[in-house]
């Protein structure tokens, strides 16, 4: 069969989002899925590099005898070639299984995976899946080969393991993925495309991009000399990424209104926890936090303290676009709000003979005031449980969309063809306080927002063959234990922020009206006001 390979065709090789893992939650997958997330990408491809996998590695999970053996095992090899012949702006003919030029305008690179592979639901031809991995690995340079026979296997596994089970470089989580600082040439900008066209998601607080005036909601036409009508999500993270550009201008469309928008870089590390203060009628506090890694909880406990020293009358917590990370660091920042030993989540093993676990907050409570936390669909894994754990214990009211879905964990073990490759295996659930599970349904806000022709990716819809768990299969806590603290509603001198954000708009207007409903406890095991689930 012969492969319709262009010589004239360039090896792009970008990946949408941060290759990142994330013990106990974050995965490869869930990033794929999450606008703009680039950091250290560059790394990680060193890390790869290190580990020589190539086409051998590849073939010991995927060959044309085996991806015949099941249906299954059919679609996990041509997910392997359908999501990584995007990189090279070529797609998988769906009559032949020739390789051939993507045209843009079938803006292939906007799917989830579970869309990709309903397009070749009846394809039917014989694929020749070792040559076309050869051809793919032939395009890329040298340097690249390992990370790319990397997102190879990685494409296989999510449809025939699952999502989350996916390989990583053995050191690299603990040297790169924990820090708590972002990369350097991290500017600050979120993104998705939508029909063809790019927009910002979000802008990070005290960024580059926001320092800049760029705003979430706005369209992006051009970028230096790109322009990005009809360009795909690699090149536009290519350009992001390009750590050598000292600054960048942009183009873009607010509203009806045109604007050039310049980007100066300063290469400084931000934090993934940052605090502000908000001026309404009374000051209120608002810390972003954008990952859940290494040292997280100790810097958030930090702006915590510094919220209660300048008594904000309230607190938004904003966990949008927030893929998880280590769990400890959740049960962690639980803690600050809820205080020690209250129950966190339990951790339930799809394997009978391992030990379930029920972990506790870890902290001691340092903010008690009224509270408010923003989620999206993007909000994910650790932040779920953060969100929806402090919601079952009436502890915060949570405002904006249904949260991702992401309620398995994954644990890392030597990858058996590899000793310099860890696998991250889905083990079991993750579960909140009151037993239940977000797998597939996520965190439903108590108030719901949505934003306006935002793409929703979340696990039930963008993946062929997600974790599922059964409804009800999980019993309620029997003790009671949740302190009911303030009850949120919208009152008529509710006060108003003046910002373009619908989300804080909302948090402040219930901050500004919640009243104190029971006092909370002076010692973490002294009795309060309760509810039961």
């Amino acid at each position: 069969m012969k492969i319709l390979f262009s010589a004239f065709i360039t090896a792009m090789g970008f990946i949408l989002g941060m290759v990142l893992a994330g013990v106990g939650g974050l995965s490869a997958k869930t990033l794929q899925l999450l606008p703009g997330t680039n950091e250290n990408t560059k790394k990680i491809e060193r890390y790869w590099q290190e580990t020589q996998i190539d086409f051998e590695d590849i073939a010991q999970l995927i060959s044309d005898s085996s991806c015949k053996s099941s249906e299954l095992y059919f679609k996990a090899c041509l997910n392997a070639i359908v999501e990584n012949t995007l990189r090279f702006d070529l797609k998988l003919n769906f009559a032949d299984g020739r390789i051939e030029k993507l045209h843009r305008s079938e803006r292939l690179d906007e799917k989830t995976e579970k869309d990709l592979l309903l397009l070749y639901s009846n394809h039917t031809s014989q694929i020749n899946f070792s040559e076309i991995i050869n051809g793919l690995l032939s395009l890329e340079i040298e340097s690249r080969r390992p990370f790319l026979a990397a997102q190879i296997i990685n494409s296989f596994l999510s449809v025939y393991s699952d999502p989350h089970t996916y390989i990583m470089p053995a050191n690299f989580y603990d040297e790169v993925g924990s820090k708590l600082l972002r990369s350097k040439y991290f500017v600050g900008i979120s993104y998705e495309k939508t029909n063809g066209e790019f927009y910002i998601r979000k802008i990070s607080k005290n960024s580059d991009a926001e320092i800049s005036g760029l705003k979430a909601g706005d369209k992006v036409l051009k970028v230096n000399s790109l322009d990005l009508s009809g360009a795909s999500y690699g090149e536009m993270t290519g350009l992001l990424r390009n750590e050598n550009l000292p600054n960048y201008q942009f183009v873009i469309q607010r509203k009806k209104e045109m604007l050039n928008i310049e980007v100066k870089r300063t290469f400084r590390e931000l934090s993934h926890v940052q605090y502000n203060e908000l001026q309404a009628e009374k000051s209120y506090g608002l810390i972003t936090l954008s990952k859940f890694n290494s040292g997280a909880c100790v810097a958030l406990a930090a702006e915590l303290k510094t919220a209660t020293m300048n008594k904000t009358a309230g607190l938004i917590l904003d966990l949008r676009d927030n893929p998880g990370g280590q769990l400890n660091e959740a049960a962690c920042i639980a803690g600050l709000f809820l205080g020690k030993n209250k129950k966190a989540y339990y951790v339930e093993y799809f394997d009978h003979t391992k030990a379930n676990e029920v972990v506790l907050t870890s902290e001691a409570r340092i903010y008690d005031g009224p509270l408010v936390v923003l989620v999206n669909s993007a909000s994910a894994s650790a932040a779920e449980l953060v969100a929806g754990g402090l919601q079952e214990y009436k502890r915060a009211f949570v405002i904006g969309e249904m949260t991702f879905g992401k309620g398995t964990f994954q644990e890392s073990e030597e990858w058996l063809f590899n000793p310099k490759v860890s696998l991250y295996k889905t083990q079991g659930f993750y579960l909140l306080p009151s037993r239940n599970s977000t797998q597939l349904v996520g965190v439903k806000p108590d108030v719901e927002l949505h934003a306006e022709d935002a793409p929703v990716k979340r696990e039930k819809v963008a993946f062929f063959n997600p974790v599922k768990v059964k409804t009800g299969n999980y019993a309620k806590l029997k003790n009671s234990e949740v302190v009911e603290v303030y009850t949120y509603s919208r009152c008529n001198n509710a006060e108003e922020l003046g910002t373009d954000d619908l989300y804080l708009q909302a948090g402040i207007r219930y901050l500004s009206c919640a009243q104190v409903n029971a006092k909370l406890a002076t010692s973490d095991t002294g009795k309060s006001t309760t509810r039961s689930f």
